[in-house]
């Protein structure tokens, strides 16, 4: 059997490596994203070689409390060679020597029977939405919650009410996608000027997305849906946050498929899940 090499990921290699995220998911380009990721944690995205030919790739962002796993892809014909336990066994080793106490992930029915094997336990599940229809209600003017556009100067205040619903500092990624699309990103305020929710409007993506409650998350959502879209858009939300479900499913949300929400090391964490209304991708959450 061909030796398999496991490499930490450089920038030349995002071709590559965007070429086996289409290949493996069936899905269009990410090279954007791709970077955007390398850049956020240059140590953390590991390419995987068969004879010298990239053959898979894995990547993990290290929040501190917890580091979250995806973009795991194997070429086809290089499936079922050992190639993602591979990989994962050495991103394993890297978040460990971190010290960091908890890995999450979101597994599809191909990965669940490895990552299990590995340690992971199943937390929650996670719904891809796309929206498919009109909405059965008025998106004009929900709520009473002040909405604005997001700026750079709103940042700080933003991360504050952020970290704890998310369960950790995720600065620098906010910091990225309002840099990469200003004018695309709204939060919205109570009667004292408080933040009660933000979201940010990626090109098919609504996410990240956090709210205090279901009215605040939908002032948010009815000005991002007024903007122009690739396609879609989409919503990665968690199940454990059935008001999230209920809100999307009344804009004209239905889901596409579900996923395994996993995690390794610590205890579940879904009361925080419950101000979680979309995620920023399934390699970052």
């Amino acid at each position: 059997m061909a030796e398999i090499v496991v490499r930490t990921m450089t920038e030349a290699d995002i071709p590559a490596a965007d070429a086996i995220g289409m290949a493996a998911y069936g899905r269009e380009s990410r090279r954007a994203e791709l970077a955007r990721l390398l850049r956020s944690r240059p140590d953390g995205w590991l390419l995987a070689e068969v004879e010298g030919e990239p053959a898979g790739m894995v990547g993990a962002t290290d929040f501190g409390p917890f580091a979250y796993v995806g973009q795991m892809g194997v070429l086809p014909a290089f499936q079922r060679r050992g190639i993602a336990r591979a990989l994962m066994e050495r991103l394993l080793a890297w978040i460990d020597e971190r010290g960091c106490p908890v890995t999450l992930l979101d597994a599809s029915e191909a990965g669940y029977p490895l990552y299990a094997r590995m340690g992971f336990a199943v937390d929650d599940r996670v719904a891809l939405l796309a929206r498919v229809g009109a909405p059965t209600v008025d998106a004009s003017a929900p709520g009473r919650a002040r909405v604005d556009v997001m700026r750079l100067g709103d940042l700080a205040e933003v991360i504050a009410f952020d970290t704890p619903r998310f369960g950790a500092d995720r600065g620098a990624v906010l910091a990225a996608y309002l840099a990469d699309g200003m004018g695309r990103a709204f939060v919205a305020r109570g009667e004292r000027g408080e933040v009660r929710a933000f979201l940010v409007a990626q090109a098919r993506m609504l996410g990240p997305w956090v709210a205090v409650t279901p009215e605040d998350a939908e002032a948010v959502l009815a000005h991002a849906l007024a903007l122009p879209f690739a396609g879609g858009p989409l919503v990665i939300a968690p199940e454990a946050n059935g008001a999230a479900l209920a809100l999307l499913a009344r804009y004209g949300f239905a889901a596409q498929r579900t996923l395994r929400h996993m995690r390794r090391g610590g205890g579940p964490l879904l009361e925080r899940r419950m101000h979680l209304y979309g995620q920023a991708s399934f390699a970052i959450g």
